[in-house]
């Protein structure tokens, strides 16, 4: 068995959290990419954890899904 994070359940919960709000939004995979200025693809890949999120790429996806700081960091608290 790995270590590796992107095999780990909590990062999995991480992106199905991150997915999930995204769903609710009503938001699809290619407009959340439009707003990060990616391609479909990159969020279909974090979606099915076959790219690794950082810090910095979570926050910036929660933000392009319009989350306010106070928002953000509530969604970090929960990661903890």
């Amino acid at each position: 068995m790995t270590n590796k994070t992107i095999f780990n359940q909590k990062y999995r919960q991480i992106i199905e959290s991150l997915k999930s709000l995204r769903n609710k939004q009503g938001i699809s995979q290619r407009e959340l990419a439009q707003r990060l200025g990616q391609t479909h693809c990159y969020v279909g890949r974090t979606e099915t954890c076959e790219r690794r999120l950082d810090i910095i790429d979570l926050i910036n996806i929660l933000k392009a899904l319009e989350l306010t700081d106070k928002e953000i960091m509530k969604f970090l608290e929960k990661l903890l």
